[in-house]
């Protein structure tokens, strides 16, 4: 092959394709085994659920959180006499959505709207048995009116997000093509360079 390739174009135009080649070969490769990586597998929460003090309805949303990234959903069934779930709650992947836990992270959890009073911990290796408790919350006072008669509101924080950027897996591609490109640039700048030396 290289000799038909020197008849056609010449030695140094061999050099460049030769080079060209290798550097976009290896770009390709790197980027599809970075693709071929197996995934953190999630940690396995399980136990049983009451709210004040009674089983929760089968159907009934079990949602955990880490931070305020919402990580997981499911729904309790009935196991003999208990509600009880079953959640997997995914590792941090930048590449993922969710993207959420860390060996250790506090794993919040909410039966409802309302929040457990139980806190797990993220760990992926074993199974973490939790049982979740909930009471409803009780009805606050009425705000108490100011000396002039007109109730004053408490102000509500504002909805910010989940605070994470979701990363993109093309920015590996672009960074292995740049560098196959700037290897063919030299790699064609030394055949060049040979070529007028001699």
């Amino acid at each position: 092959m290289s000799k038909l390739l020197r008849s056609l174009v010449g030695g140094a135009s061999a050099t460049v394709l030769g080079v060209l080649l290798l550097g976009f070969s290896g770009a390709f490769t790197a980027h599809e085994a970075a693709a071929e990586s197996p995934p953190t597998p999630p940690s396995r929460f399980a136990g049983s659920v009451t709210l004040d003090g009674a089983p929760v309805a089968p159907g009934t949303v079990i949602t955990a959180v880490i931070g305020s990234a919402s990580c997981g959903a499911t729904s309790t069934y009935t196991s003999g006499a208990e509600a009880r779930y079953n959640l997997d709650v995914p590792a941090l992947d930048p590449g993922a959505s969710p993207n959420c836990g860390t060996d250790g992270a506090s794993v919040t959890f909410f039966v409802g709207a309302i929040k457990a009073k139980e806190v797990g911990s993220w760990k992926n290796y074993e199974l973490s048995v939790l049982n979740l408790t909930a009471e409803t919350p009780k009805p606050s006072p009425s705000p108490s009116a100011p000396a002039g008669g007109t109730p004053v509101a408490t102000p509500k924080a504002p909805a910010t997000g989940n605070g994470t950027i979701a990363a993109s897996d093309s920015s590996s591609a672009w960074l292995f093509a740049v560098l196959g490109l700037g290897t063919v640039a030299l790699g064609a700048a030394g055949a060049v360079a040979a070529r007028r030396g001699r």
